[in-house]
């Protein structure tokens, strides 16, 4: 549609122009995912030289954070989940916004985290080195600030995934697009790497047919 698409029941949702109440969504998902991993390493225990083995990092932890000791940084796991269901139900009820609408937010989201990850895979490298070195302490800081990393980057990840598959789902609807195409698109979305490349093909797709 040259003017908008159809909602579930029919009827045609104009495209408007301007900025969007989606839009805002965006943003507050991007900002808050660049806020929480600063306050999990603020809460990973951060030893001395005087920490030799495990049992006295894991009683440092302890006394750093309470009995959950160095688990402490995975409770900050549980704020990219409630990202994902805020977006999940967001997008799930999203009729008044049509595709390209939703297409754009998906945009704003995915690009705008694209610095996130690639810092991200760094901390990971970064942290994998140090367990080499002579610094001690860092062969027990390093495992589980690697696993956080990992997960919460793919939590990140998958929790932009439904705005993409509005997008898709809206297209589907509306005749735009083929179940298949949006079937695999969506597929790309859990993938690192892929998520930005199908994307950017959904991107030029409808740029094309507009």
């Amino acid at each position: 549609m040259e003017n908008g698409d159809f909602n579930g029941t029919g009827t045609l949702i104009p495209e408007k122009r301007g900025f969007r109440p989606i839009y805002i969504w965006s943003i507050i998902y991007v900002v808050m995912t660049y806020i929480y991993p600063v306050l999990a390493v603020n809460a990973l225990p951060h030893p001395d030289a005087s920490i030799t083995s495990q049992e006295q990092y894991d009683e440092f932890a302890r006394q750093s954070n309470g009995g959950l000791g160095s688990n402490l940084v995975f409770v900050f796991l549980l704020i990219p989940l409630l990202l994902a269901i805020i977006n999940i139900v967001i997008c799930a009820t999203s009729k008044n916004v049509n595709r390209r609408e939703m297409l754009i937010a998906a945009r704003i989201t995915k690009y705008a985290l694209i610095p996130f990850y690639i810092m991200g895979g760094m901390l990971i490298v970064i942290f994998f080195l140090l367990i080499f070195t002579p610094i001690v302490f860092m062969i027990f800081v390093s495992p589980p600030a690697i696993a956080f990393l990992s997960v919460m980057g793919w939590i990140s990840m998958a929790g932009t995934a439904p705005m993409l598959i509005a997008f898709l789902v809206k297209g589907v609807k509306d005749g735009a697009h083929g179940k298949a195409y949006a079937i695999g698109m969506s597929v790309t979305q859990y993938f690192f790497g892929l998520d930005v490349v199908g994307l950017i093909v959904c991107a030029v797709k409808e740029r094309v047919k507009k």
